[in-house]
């Protein structure tokens, strides 16, 4: 189902540092600022969205639908005058709690990277337990967009560089695709790594020597955005 994979994106970039962030700080401009919550999501993808399921709903015996009928006619129009007071959206009552719930985990799972490590059980535990929360929250296209925008970015980044060091070895010192598939992964951010090649025995020794200067470049580039994102490549 789509909405499930919404779910699964939602829930995956809960762990990209500062996305969780974003989404808490529109939430905070439309609930302080006199924006409306319409701006920031349309609902939850989850059992507790707040609707009746249709097996759930209780019967109305044929008698009461007439009268029940006449009951709707004469509450639509104050029904039509509450619904353009309000939002016109979410429950606010609900949406403060769900977020209220996300930030305060946020918390938690910072405290928790802080003092132990993006990748001590606890950390991975409380990150776990954030995108439980974050992911049920239904964001209206333009929240949803930017949030995957800021991780597709840091992707594209990462694979721009890794595609710049295979260029140059592959391309400029004549290594082997091969050769490159099976040395490089797991020594992106190995600034030794060029030069270890070098020191080596292949035809290519020499080449990847003269191009290792612009190949730790590119790995200087992807601890940069190890950095700044506070992810390892992996994790990216």
């Amino acid at each position: 189902r789509i909405e499930e994979g919404i779910r699964e994106v939602m829930g995956a970039v809960a762990h990209f540092p500062g996305t969780v962030d974003s989404i808490l700080a529109e939430y905070t401009r439309v609930t302080t600022e006199g924006g409306r919550l319409v701006e920031v999501l349309s609902g939850y993808i989850d059992p507790d969205d707040g609707s009746v399921p249709a097996e759930a709903a209780a019967p109305v015996p044929a008698a009461a639908g007439d009268a029940a009928d006449k009951d709707d006619e004469e509450e639509d129009g104050d029904s039509d005058d509450e619904e353009e007071e309000g939002d016109g959206g979410p429950d606010p009552e609900e949406a403060l709690r769900r977020f209220t719930a996300v930030s305060d985990q946020l918390e938690i799972a910072k405290k928790a990277l802080k003092k132990h490590g993006r990748s001590s059980k606890q950390a991975i535990q409380e990150l776990k337990a954030l995108a439980e929360l974050f992911m049920p929250i239904k964001l209206v296209p333009k929240q949803y967009d930017a949030l995957v925008v800021r991780v597709r970015e840091a992707l594209d980044r990462l694979r721009g560089q890794e595609r710049a060091i295979m260029q140059l070895c592959v391309r400029d010192a004549r290594m082997p695709r091969a050769d490159f598939l099976r040395l490089f992964p797991g020594n992106e951010v190995d600034l030794d790594w060029a030069a270890s090649l070098a020191k080596g025995k292949s035809k290519y020794a020499e080449a990847i020597g003269n191009l290792q200067a612009d190949i730790q470049r590119c790995q200087q580039k992807l601890i940069a955005l190890q950095t700044e994102s506070d992810l390892t490549l992996a994790e990216i």
